[in-house]
C-alpha cells in the first residue's frame, strides 16, 4: 500500500489520501472480483466480495423506489429492517440487475447469500446482497454457484481493485477512494484510523470500509450524514433506481477492543469528516464517469436562505437538460443557468444574485455580464466545470454533482 499523501482539510490536518486505496484499504478487510457468468460470451470479473474478517458492525441505505429489486429486499430482512446490525460480508453481481422478477428473483437473492454464508462459515444474514444490470430477466444461480465459492477462495487485501471492477456496468473506470488520519481524541491518542470504499453508477451501489470502532447504530447515522452530503445530491437520471444500496462496515481494528466511538464526541467528528471526503470523492466520480458524460459539472450554491432552499436551487441548475446540453457543445449561452435557477422556488431577490462559471462573472444585479466567450471556454477546459451561484439570501450552502448531455 502507497504512502498516504496529505490533504487540505481546515479541521483535520492529519487527513491523509491513500493513493491507489480503496475498499480493502482498511484494516480487517478483504475483497475479490471473479468472472461467475453473468456476461455471456466473455470473461469480464462480474462477481465481487467484500469480507470482514469477523462479523462486525454495518449500517446500509437502501433505494426509496417502490419497486425494489429482490437483493435489495432480502438484503433489508437481514438487517431485520432497521438498516444496521452485525454482518460478514456484501456481495454483489453485474450484469444482472434482479429486479423486477417476484418471488423467483428473491429466491436467487436468497441463495446467493446462502452460498456466500456457507463458503465464510456464518449465518446467512451475516451476508448482504446488491445486484446490477439487466432489469426484468431472471438471473441465473448457476452463475453463482460457480463464482461465490471461486471469490471467497480469492478474497485478499490487495482484492480490493478487482472487486472495483466486478460491479462496472456503464462505467469506464472503477471508483475508488481511501483516506486516513490521526485521532486528537485523547480516548484514542496514537491511534490511525482509515476510510476506504468503491462505487458504481448510475444505479448507486457503493461499499464503505473502516477500522473506526463504531456501534451499528452510530455507523447508520453517520453513513445517513454522509450520503446526504454526497451521493443524494449526484444527479445521473430522474430519480433512484430500484438497486440503489449503499453499505458502511466498520472492523474497529484501528483501536484497542471494547472503546466504540461515542456521538458527540471529537472521535465522532473525526470519523464523520473523513466519511464525508471519501464519499465525495465517489460522488464525483459516479457523475463524471458513466454513459454519454463527457465532462464533470459541478453546482456550488452558497448565500441560501436555509439548506432547503440551497438545494432546491443546486437541483434545479443540476436537473436542466439545458444547462447539461450546453456545457456538453460548449456553448456560452449561460442564460440557461439563470432560468433555472429562477424556477427552483427559492427566497431570494433577484438583484442580490450572483453567478459565475470557472471564477468568470456571468451575472450581477440581475443582469448578464459581458464576457470574453473565448476565455470562458479555456478556462472551462474539457473535465471539469464549475458552476458557484451566489444568492445573497442568508448563509446555507451546498454542492451538487451531474454530467453533461451531449445534443441528440
Amino acid at each position: 500500500m502507497r504512502r498516504p499523501r496529505a490533504v487540505r482539510h481546515p479541521e483535520m490536518p492529519s487527513l491523509a489520501t491513500i493513493d491507489e486505496g480503496g475498499v480493502t484499504s482498511a484494516l480487517g478487510f478483504t475483497a475479490s472480483g471473479v468472472h461467475a457468468g453473468f456476461y455471456e460470451g466473455n470473461d469480464r470479473l462480474d462477481c465481487a466480495l467484500v469480507s470482514a474478517d469477523v462479523p462486525c458492525p454495518c449500517a446500509a441505505l437502501f433505494t426509496r423506489n417502490a419497486f425494489s429489486a429482490a437483493p435489495v429486499d432480502v438484503s433489508r430482512d437481514h438487517l431485520r429492517r432497521v438498516s444496521f446490525g452485525f454482518v460478514r460480508a456484501v456481495l454483489i453481481n453485474s450484469g444482472n440487475a434482479n429486479a423486477l422478477t417476484g418471488e423467483n428473483g428473491l429466491e436467487v437473492a436468497r441463495r446467493s447469500a446462502s452460498l456466500a454464508s456457507g463458503e465464510l462459515g456464518c449465518r446467512e444474514d451475516e451476508v448482504l446482497v446488491a445486484s446490477t444490470g439487466i432489469m426484468g430477466s431472471r438471473p441465473p444461480v448457476e452463475p453463482f454457484e460457480r463464482g461465490v465459492p471461486l471469490a471467497c477462495r480469492r478474497a485478499a487485501r490487495d482484492g480490493g481493485h478487482d472487486a472495483a471492477r466486478a460491479i462496472l456496468t456503464s462505467g469506464a473506470h472503477p471508483k475508488e477512494a481511501a483516506v486516513s488520519y490521526r485521532s486528537t481524541d485523547a480516548a484514542y491518542r496514537g491511534c490511525t484510523f482509515t476510510v476506504g470504499g468503491m462505487a458504481k453508477g448510475p444505479e448507486m451501489l457503493l461499499v464503505l470500509t473502516t477500522d473506526a470502532p463504531l456501534s451499528p447504530a452510530l455507523a447508520y447515522r453517520a453513513l445517513e450524514e454522509s450520503a446526504s452530503a454526497s451521493f443524494n445530491k449526484v444527479i445521473v437520471d430522474a430519480g433512484s433506481s430500484t438497486n440503489d444500496s449503499c453499505f458502511l462496515l466498520a472492523s474497529g481494528y484501528g483501536a484497542k477492543p471494547g472503546k466504540p466511538i461515542r456521538e458527540g464526541t471529537q472521535a465522532f467528528r473525526e470519523f464523520s469528516e473523513a466519511l464525508k471526503e471519501v464519499s465525495g470523492r465517489l460522488a464525483r466520480c459516479i457523475a463524471s464517469d458513466e454513459q454519454c458524460v463527457s465532462c464533470l459539472i459541478t453546482v456550488h450554491v452558497v448565500g441560501a436562505f436555509d439548506e432547503a432552499d440551497a438545494d432546491r436551487v443546486a437541483r434545479s441548475v443540476a436537473h436542466s437538460l439545458v444547462v447539461r446540453s450546453t456545457v456538453a457543445g460548449r456553448h456560452a449561452n449561460w442564460s440557461h443557468i439563470v432560468s433555472s435557477i429562477g424556477y427552483a422556488d427559492a427566497l431570494f431577490m433577484r438583484e442580490r444574485v450572483s453567478v459565475d462559471v470557472m471564477g468568470v462573472p456571468v451575472l450581477r444585479r440581475g443582469a448578464l455580464c459581458p464576457f470574453d466567450e473565448q476565455r470562458l471556454l479555456r478556462e472551462a477546459g474539457d473535465r471539469e466545470i464549475v458552476i458557484r451561484v451566489d444568492l445573497g439570501a442568508g448563509g446555507a450552502q451546498t454542492t451538487y454533482w451531474t454530467g453533461d448531455l451531449p445534443p441528440g
